[in-house]
């Protein structure tokens, strides 16, 4: 993966401040601090934002035990955006995967690349599922 300057400037910053952090444990909450530090500032002329999702397509192996992949179509609104980060976390009978990208909040060719990614979640017990990713829904059953 092709880091950019800001990525590695970004990634710096981070490092100074978690180090700034951990010397000054008394004087602030951790986790205030580290949310504060995780996206680069809107100033810098980053934005991060949820990623527009097309469609989404659950894959389900014939395996024993089922093994659960979903497939990500969505797309990047411009050259200047990139894929930030995926996440994952599920409640129950419900998968959310949430898909970040960044983007320069300055001018950019609008031109629309596609993007997809598959999301490996792995083996779930028989059952009726939901996988929401970013705001796009599907159910699906495991037998």
């Amino acid at each position: 993966m092709k880091t950019t300057s800001f990525q590695l400037l970004h990634r710096i910053m981070l490092f100074a401040a978690i180090i700034s952090a951990m010397c000054c444990i008394g004087c602030t909450d951790i986790d205030d601090v580290l949310k504060a530090i995780k996206e680069p500032p809107e100033e810098a002329g980053v934005i991060i934002t949820d990623m527009p999702i097309g469609e989404i397509e659950v894959l389900l192996t014939e395996s024993a035990p089922v093994q659960v992949t979903v497939e990500v179509n969505g797309w990047l609104p411009d050259l200047c955006s990139s894929h930030h980060e995926t996440h994952q976390m599920r409640d129950g009978n419900t998968i959310f995967i949430k898909i970040t990208i960044t983007g320069s909040t300055g001018y950019c060719a609008t031109e629309a690349p596609s993007y997809q990614e598959r999301v490996f979640i792995g083996a779930l017990p028989a059952g009726k599922y939901t996988v929401i990713v970013n705001d796009v829904e599907q159910q699906f059953h495991v037998d």
